[in-house]
């Protein structure tokens, strides 16, 4: 290893390496990606605050509500976060409304100045476009309920990032960790006793070694692989930020469970999107990391299961039915979109199923488009696809910015944690309609939520004119 250090060729790769990272960083657009400004909490909207509490001073509500636990939406905010892959929709959109019900009351009473931030307007945005995108829909009552939810659990991103939760975050994140151990256990108990559940999404002919794909409580393998995503780099987080070996023990077999979880689920996509949300934590967290993951992926056939492997390779292979169904839908959702894509055709599956069935390639059907960005464009029109694009721009600004700055090794490993998840989430998001499950819907907006409170956990280094 010393000779291999002290080689020529060593140097030169060295250097090479150093001259990219400099010309890379002196780029105008790294420059800007990292110069993200955070949104003044003033203006019209402390108005309206100081009117809203002098409205609760004037009909003595401060008095009546001290001491209620309606002055805490950091309570119904974590709880929304921890059970929603536990327990139904509707349960979740109740804590939501509670969360939101709880903040209107704090600010009421408190002096408290809520932090806003840059993402907040983007949030708002998209909550609006598909609220407007139900009025215009082909089928506004199969339309109501699916937008009015998808807004709300949108906007509980605004709820999340004002409740004050940033000195509580690892305990949220924590208990978020112990439900995805809960989560995984149920799906355990399916594996080992498959003939209780429902056994679907397989195709028999290419792979007959399968015999169950793990659902768990969230109803479909590539919907658990999705929730799994956003879990799993916030638990990597909490193994390198653990402040004892026990806790880094338990966060490690959480870690473990999880994955093995992820895996039973045989999700291709999600497979894929594990892999890029691991490759951008280490290289975020070490760029020597680069070189140790390409060589782990040529040795993946090594020390990969086969079925796993089988999985893999068959990615992209027209024979595998679940690829061909993808490929027909999106091939009848393009030729949908030529006569739509300004105004949609409304949320929800009802409004899909109206309209699709008429270009349907090979008659073949379907609840939605099986990939985000087309569906946000099936459900909204052009409008939604920007707003949503530049809802992520603005978040890959914003955390880079906290990261560039941040002096806290914690906070930037949590930060770097919130980005990987989402860039994983993402990558699942080319090959499926990840926000067709609501729960799943919220637990990504939330993440977008921790990912801002990881930004108020450290010390951010002061940048100079």
């Amino acid at each position: 290893m010393q000779a291999i250090k002290e080689s020529f060729l060593y140097t030169i790769y060295l250097n090479l390496i150093a001259w990219c990272s400099a010309q890379w960083s002196r780029s105008a657009v790294v420059r800007w990606f990292i110069s993200q400004r955070q949104t003044p909490s003033h203006g019209f909207g402390d108005r309206i605050l100081a009117a809203w509490r002098r409205g609760f001073r004037a009909l003595g509500l401060d008095r009546l509500l001290e001491g209620s636990i309606f002055l805490h939406p950091a309570i119904f905010a974590g709880a929304a976060v921890v059970v929603a892959p536990l327990l139904p929709t509707m349960v979740c959109l109740g804590l939501v409304c509670a969360s939101f019900f709880a903040l209107c009351l704090r600010l009421g009473v408190s002096e408290e100045t809520p932090e806003s931030t840059p993402l907040d307007k983007y949030a708002v945005l998209f909550a609006g476009v598909y609220l407007y995108a139900m009025a215009t829909s082909t089928s506004r009552q199969g339309s109501l309920f699916p937008a009015l939810l998808t807004a709300l659990f949108v906007l509980f991103f605004l709820a999340l990032t004002k409740c004050s939760l940033e000195k509580r975050v690892r305990l949220l994140v924590g208990l978020m960790m112990l439900t995805g151990v809960l989560v995984t256990a149920y799906g355990v108990y399916q594996m080992l006793f498959p003939s209780r559940f429902q056994s679907a999404w397989l195709d028999d002919d290419m792979f007959s070694d399968i015999t169950f794909r793990v659902y768990s409580t969230l109803e479909n393998p590539n919907v658990l692989g999705e929730y799994y995503l956003l879990i799993l780099p916030l638990t990597g987080a909490m193994i390198l930020t653990a402040g004892s070996w026990k806790k880094r023990l338990l966060s490690g077999a959480a870690f473990v469970i999880m994955t093995a979880g992820l895996v039973l689920t045989y999700s291709r996509g999600c497979y894929l999107g594990l892999l890029f949300a691991v490759m951008v934590f280490l290289v975020l967290m070490d760029r020597r990391f680069l070189i140790l993951g390409i060589v782990a992926v040529v040795l993946s056939p090594l020390y990969l299961p086969e079925t796993v492997l089988t999985r893999f390779t068959s990615i992209g292979d027209l024979n595998d039915s679940s690829t061909s169904y993808r490929v027909f839908i999106w091939m009848g959702t393009l030729e949908m979109l030529k006569d739509y894509w300004f105004t949609g055709i409304g949320p929800g599956e009802t409004a899909f199923n109206t309209v699709y069935p008429r270009y349907a390639y090979n008659a073949v059907t379907a609840p939605h488009s099986h990939n985000l960005f087309l569906q946000v464009v099936c459900d909204t029109g052009i409008c939604g696809l920007i707003v949503l694009v530049l809802a992520l721009v603005c978040y890959y600004r914003m955390m880079f910015t906290a990261m560039h700055r941040e002096t806290d090794r914690q906070a930037m490993l949590f930060q770097i944690a919130g980005v990987a998840a989402v860039s994983g989430f993402l990558v699942q998001s080319m090959t499926d309609y990840t926000f067709y499950n609501y729960r799943v819907l919220l637990l990504f907006w939330a993440v977008l939520g921790l990912s801002v409170l990881f930004t108020r956990m450290g010390t951010p280094r002061e940048e100079t004119p």
